[in-house]
């Protein structure tokens, strides 16, 4: 692990290993990773208005909660990692705690813990990610041939269509987890809450998602595990500056998922990592592969 640098006076912590230079920001609506440079290219990965790994809203079934963004929170510092921590409040009945620490010389993890006071149906944190806008998105999908043959997962980069123009295409880990992004809960407005229509499409083979910059040499990668992450979303890429729906690449990670009652426990884990790449971009689902076999469930 990399020990972290506390910027005295704020809220932010720096860090810097043999394969890139970053800063995790506790504090403000943009919280998580705000810098992260990548020192083989020298290119600043993270859109610089806003931040990855970044806590945005609190879901159940057709009920949009608080923004842990403007939640108030408490911060501590333990040398190698950084813990926030939200306590419960009316618009959410549980105590949230996410730690972030650097793990390896191209790894930011991050690690949610939540603490159910209330009782929810499909519980979720929407986590989001934006990166420079010059990144281009790629996902893992299942086969979804007719007639249902299944085959091998295909890379594929969500391109702009005018079937879903102006949506945000929802890439769930199964029929289940699919039901969640259209059961009403992006359309309540509570606490001044953006309402966005999004739509499920092909289910995810692994919840890992990536960005390669336009020389194919640098891969952002997210991933966490299945039981972890029920759904990624993301802004489609285009070739034509006039179809973009938003000036930032981004991917958004829908996290927990499950039914919960008051008492109950539960973690999650995603991790933010950087990877040269070649002209085959198959580094990015050995180093998910890696961190499976290494992440605790």
């Amino acid at each position: 692990m990399a020990e972290l640098t506390h910027n005295a006076g704020t809220d932010s912590f720096d860090f810097e290993t043999e394969e890139m230079v970053g800063s995790i920001q506790a504090g403000g609506a943009y919280h998580g990773v705000s810098q992260l440079v990548d020192k083989h290219t020298g290119r600043q990965v993270i859109h610089p208005d806003y931040s990855a790994l970044n806590l945005f809203r609190l879901f159940a079934a057709h009920q949009g909660m608080d923004q842990p963004r403007t939640m108030e929170r408490t911060i501590a510092f333990q040398g190698d990692a950084v813990e926030v921590h939200w306590a419960a409040t009316d618009a959410h009945q549980g105590e949230l705690t996410a730690r972030y620490e650097v793990t390896a010389p191209n790894c930011v993890d991050l690690t949610v813990r939540l603490r159910c006071e209330g009782t929810y149906a499909g519980y979720e944190l929407f986590l989001s990610n934006y990166f420079d806008k010059v990144f281009c998105p790629h996902v893992y999908l299942q086969s979804n041939r007719y007639g249902g043959q299944q085959g091998e997962p295909e890379l594929v980069v969500p391109m702009v269509n005018d079937v879903f123009r102006g949506t945000l295409p929802v890439f769930a880990r199964d029929p289940h987890a699919a039901r969640r992004c259209v059961d009403g809960r992006w359309n309540r407005s509570e606490w001044n809450s953006p309402t966005v229509q999004m739509c499920p499409v092909r289910y995810y083979a692994y919840p890992l998602a990536f960005m390669t910059d336009p020389e194919n040499r640098l891969g952002v990668m997210l991933m966490s595990l299945p039981q972890h992450c029920y759904a990624i979303s993301t802004r489609y890429h285009v070739e034509d500056e006039a179809d973009r729906m938003t000036d930032y690449s981004a991917f958004d990670f829908s996290l927990f998922g499950d039914d919960l009652v008051p008492g109950d426990a539960c973690r999650v884990k995603v991790r933010l990592a950087l990877t040269p790449v070649d002209d085959s971009l198959a580094q990015p689902l050995a180093c998910y592969q890696a961190f499976a076999a290494e992440t605790d469930g």
